[in-house]
């Protein structure tokens, strides 16, 4: 299903493009997101294919909660921002995942989409989590400045490697 678009202080969360698909890229090969984003392989085929899934999810009709988003600024690509249910969510929850371009880090843009979500809250009738990576403090340090009202050590079952959850201040 294709989310909505939203315009936020000169930023646009909205639906990809075909066009978008070098920036993704670009994104997903970093060595960071490699590093923090689960599911990234670093491996330009398998992330040129999870792009075009992307295309195929928001044909679905999906029953349950999955937005994907491209965060534009200025009508360039600069992040991906999805809000789903998963596996780590509970009925009343949503996961928020993110990811930037190397270009784009460290400018204010996560905080003014995080700011943007964490206000929708009341009209969603949900609460946000992340899962993070205990390593990755620069994500942490960001949702801290959201507000955490719980936070939960975790194993992921599959690859026995720790992650928090952090439930996100209404």
């Amino acid at each position: 299903m294709y989310p909505p678009k939203f315009d936020i202080e000169k930023l646009s969360l909205k639906p990809y493009t075909m066009l978008d698909e070098d920036r993704f890229i670009e994104m997903a090969l970093d060595k960071t997101s490699v590093e923090f984003m689960g599911g990234a392989t670093g491996i330009e085929e398998k992330e040129s294919a999870m792009f075009h899934r992307i295309f195929r999810l928001y044909e679905q009709n999906n029953k349950r909660w999955f937005w994907i988003w491209g965060i534009y600024k200025k009508e360039q690509l600069c992040g991906h921002l999805e809000l789903k249910e998963t596996e780590h969510t509970d009925k009343n929850e949503l996961e928020i995942v993110y990811m930037m371009h190397p270009q784009e880090r460290r400018k204010g843009i996560m905080t003014k989409v995080l700011s943007f979500i964490k206000a929708q809250q009341p009209n969603w009738q949900r609460r946000i989590i992340a899962t993070v990576n205990p390593t990755n403090m620069h994500s942490i340090i960001l949702l801290e400045k959201w507000g955490i009202d719980k936070r939960e050590e975790c194993v992921d079952p599959e690859d026995g490697k720790p992650y928090l959850k952090l439930t996100l201040s209404a």
